[in-house]
């Protein structure tokens, strides 16, 4: 045979004998079109990209005609398709999922918060790309993609391993871990700018009494407490409303080096969780809180990641993996 497209009548030839058919072809390109066939994604989506690669599913779209059954168990899949943003408490299970699958296997990172973090790329809590965690044999654009590109990214995986050369890829960086920055370490300080909160500031020790008396005065309904973090000062920003006149009051506190103030959790319920947040994020204190501990990050989060001296690229556990468990995590497959 010379060179030929790998269709099933082209892989090998046909010939006519009497009471029989034969199919001569080699075993490699037979195997191969049998595997580009019958791909079996596991079935779960991560962000709003898993919307599109639904619909894709779908009775209009109809992959079954490509040989795509999905599968709800990670042990009957062939094909992982990453469709949405990849969070760090994510990324494990999906490493998990992923040793759990039977080979050969392929992964698909569709959209681009699956292939560069995207828009959420320098925050905190996301992995800038999935290919961080496990190798990626298609990229789709898009943000969505719409259910065409998947079509594409598919028929070009199919194409990949049809001609049996696929080469999954891994994220790859030239600048060594070393030189990155960890959230302990303090970022080189900014230029000092002015304060763009105009409301009324209070010093922190008259901040129950002050509340008492909003309280009194109709100003029954805690709306927010957040902070924000200035050149030269962490602020502290209140919100409280009256609810029968439509009136809301806001007030301000500039804290000091040692970050702590009272609670206002016996006054208003509300103060609770929103006083954890807070804490969580920028490491303020809040004297008389019945349980302060982190809400949002896990317990053993280190630094804060609403202040500015976190440093956002810095791959930094438990921040992010460091460079080394990634590596590590790529001579397991």
């Amino acid at each position: 045979m010379g060179n030929v497209d790998k269709s099933l009548k082209d892989i090998g030839s046909f010939m006519k004998l009497p009471g029989a058919n034969l199919f001569i072809t080699k075993t490699e390109d037979l195997f191969n079109w049998a595997k580009k066939s019958s791909l079996w994604p596991l079935s779960f989506g991560l962000a709003c990209c898993a919307i599109e690669m639904m619909a894709t599913f779908s009775s209009r779209y109809d992959l079954d005609r490509l040989g795509m059954i999905t599968r709800a168990s990670p042990r009957q899949a062939d094909l992982m398709i990453v469709a949405g943003t990849v969070t760090v408490k994510m990324a494990e299970r999906i490493k998990t999922l992923y040793d759990q699958m039977a080979g050969p296997k392929w992964v698909i990172a569709a959209g681009s918060c699956a292939i560069s973090g995207d828009h959420y790329r320098h925050i905190y809590s996301v992995v800038p790309g999935v290919d961080w965690v496990i190798p990626v044999d298609i990229y789709v654009p898009g943000c969505p993609p719409t259910p065409e590109a998947f079509i594409d990214g598919i028929l070009e995986l199919q194409k990949i391993i049809g001609s049996g050369s696929t080469a999954p890829t891994f994220h790859s960086s030239t600048i060594p871990e070393e030189k990155t920055l960890s959230p302990l370490e303090v970022a080189k300080p900014a230029k000092k700018s002015k304060n763009v909160i105009q409301s009324e500031f209070i010093n922190k020790i008259d901040l129950v009494s002050y509340v008492k008396k909003l309280k009194n005065d109709g100003f029954t309904y805690l709306k927010f407490i957040t902070a924000t973090d200035f050149d030269s000062n962490l602020t502290l920003t209140y919100l409280l409303g009256n609810n029968e006149d439509n009136k809301e009051v806001e007030f301000n506190i500039k804290l000091d080096e040692d970050l702590k103030v009272d609670s206002l959790s016996e006054i208003f319920s509300g103060a609770d969780w929103q006083e954890r947040e807070v804490f969580d994020l920028f490491g303020i204190s809040f004297n008389g809180h019945p349980n302060l501990k982190r809400i949002l990050m896990p317990d053993e989060w280190i630094g804060h990641p609403l202040r500015k001296e976190y440093v956002m690229d810095s791959h930094f556990y438990p921040y992010r993996p460091t460079r080394k468990e990634y590596e590590k995590w790529k001579t397991e497959l």
